[in-house]
């Protein structure tokens, strides 16, 4: 009873072992077969003493009964190939075209008929195992490469082997390389023993083989430049986008004057704004008129849509020229009061120095700024003497150095008035609170100069990452004007743009904070 259970046994286990036969289905097979017969016809077409069979040749090709007829193109073109000389080579000798297109397909056919060695008896083979020609399927490879290097690397004065079969080498040669890279994965199936990728490897490269032997049949193909556009339809566009921007104009137009009361309400509002930003201005001793700083990135960002040519893009870029109008007084009113505040901050060790001299001599406080507004330079000269014009309008001291304290942006500046405040009401030694101070600004001016230097390469990289994306951008304009008007004038391109350059933006703020220093 054990010796039937042991037979049964290994009788069931053979049964489920795969063999040669299960490599591959019939499909494939016929696959296989039929591009080694189409590549073995392939070389034939470029043979100058071809066989008259194979100008009218009958096969059977996966089941089916064909006719293939030799392309026309072929009579006229082999000659020529056969003639022209393109690769010299110190064994062989020169080389023609003809010659040299077919290595690669013969050493295709050797690589599809050493794979048909594995297919059973009943299918034409031999029923070899893959692992054994693995030395045979190495050595195609390297063959196979060999003659592609040659390929890529032939040419003659007027000829590249691309342009070759009037035209058909490119896409062959494309296809030859994905063959290729098949061959390459062939013996990565065999030392995994996985017989499905091994099928499915050389299948694959039959069906290119296939694909190629295709492509004498078809047209080549080749570059149509555009069909220029007339200068009739260009004024036509041209005439027709002007008048829809003009319209653009005159419905904004006819929008604001249905709405009378909410446009006043609008233009109201903007006006006090203006008037807050020109007081803020004349504080910083500054004469500026707010609207040009709002209206010239409108003019600037519309004009640029103009140029595109397409009402979307003009409309786009008129609102981000308001959008940026809108912020643009109150970003150039935080720098120059910040840029302000760093020039008095240069100047106030000196003040200070000067301060504490006039104490010492016998003088007061009101007496030593009045001393700091003559002997010093602007901008710290003018601040000072603006305290004293206000103290002598009747101001108390203590609110005209309020006043100074939120025009100008200067810490050391707030300690100063703090300290002398605290003095004026509780008393004190004033001129060691100075000489503190002073003490102070040099070591903070120490700091301030290495920290500079530690977070140079952080801000330099935040300027990078925001300026270089238009730098390219404006080089491809300079170059490309058609297709990057064509492109951005487009919803996706418009779409592109924003997403770009919020997370510009973005990027700048990360690399800029990196380079700050908390304290």
């Amino acid at each position: 009873m054990r010796k039937l259970l042991a037979v049964i046994f290994l009788l069931g286990a053979f049964a489920g072992k795969p063999a040669v036969a299960g490599v591959f289905t019939q499909e494939e097979m016929d696959q296989i077969s039929c591009s080694a017969m189409k590549t073995q016809l392939f070389y034939y077409y470029l043979s100058p003493d071809r066989d008259p069979k194979v100008l009218n040749f009958n096969m059977t090709c996966k089941g089916s009964k064909i006719t293939l007829e030799m392309p026309k193109w072929v009579e006229a073109a082999v000659p020529e190939m056969v003639g022209r000389k393109v690769w010299r080579d110190p064994e062989e000798g020169e080389i023609s075209e003809a010659s040299l297109w077919q290595t690669p397909v013969s050493i295709l056919y050797e690589y599809l008929e050493l794979t048909r060695k594995t297919f059973p008896p009943e299918a034409g083979g031999a029923s070899i195992q893959p692992g054994l020609l693995v030395k045979e399927y190495a050595d195609i490879r390297i063959r196979f490469q060999m003659a592609m290097d040659r390929l890529y690397r032939a040419r003659t004065k007027d000829l590249n082997m691309g342009d070759s079969m009037n035209g058909r080498g490119r896409t062959i040669m494309a296809q030859y390389a994905l063959v290729l890279r098949e061959m390459e994965s062939i013996s990565d199936a065999i030392s995994s023993t996985n017989s499905r990728r091994y099928a499915e490897a050389v299948t694959a490269s039959a069906v290119l083989c296939e694909d190629s032997f295709r492509t004498l049949f078809r047209a080549p193909r080749k570059y149509e430049p555009p069909t220029p556009e007339s200068n009739a339809s260009r004024v036509f566009t041209t005439a027709l986008s002007i008048l829809g921007i003009i319209l653009m104009f005159l419905a904004v137009q006819a929008f604001f004057a249905l709405n009378d009361s909410k446009t006043n309400a609008m233009m109201g509002d903007y006006s006090k704004k203006v008037e807050v930003f020109t007081e803020a201005f004349s504080r910083q001793f500054i004469n500026i008129n707010v609207k040009y700083l709002v209206l010239g990135p409108v003019v600037v960002c519309a004009f640029i849509g103009m140029l595109t040519m397409n009402i979307l893009a003009f409309l786009v870029l008129s609102a981000l020229g308001l959008a940026i109008g809108l912020r643009t007084p109150n970003f150039v009113l935080n720098y120059m009061k910040s840029a302000r505040g760093r020039k008095i901050d240069t100047q106030l060790m000196d003040g200070l120095i000067l301060l504490s001299n006039c104490l010492r001599s016998g003088l007061d406080v009101v007496q030593g700024f009045e001393m700091v507004s003559k002997d010093l330079m602007p901008p710290i000269s003018d601040e000072f003497a603006l305290v004293i014009k206000n103290y002598q309008l009747g101001m108390s001291f203590e609110k005209a150095l309020g006043v100074m304290e939120d025009r100008v942006d200067s810490k050391m500046l707030a300690y100063m008035i703090r300290a002398i405040v605290l003095q004026r009401q509780m008393g004190g030694n004033l001129t060691k609170v100075f000489e503190r101070i002073v003490v102070d600004i040099r070591e903070e001016s120490k700091l301030e100069e290495k920290t500079k230097a530690m977070t140079a390469q952080q801000k330099i990289q935040s300027i990078v990452v925001g300026i270089m994306p238009w730098v390219m951008v404006g080089v491809m304009f300079m170059f490309q004007p058609e297709t990057m008007i064509k492109f951005y004038g487009s919803p996706l391109g418009m779409a592109v743009f924003i997403f770009c350059a919020i997370w510009i933006a973005i990027g700048m703020k990360v690399v800029s904070s990196l380079g700050k220093i908390r304290v």
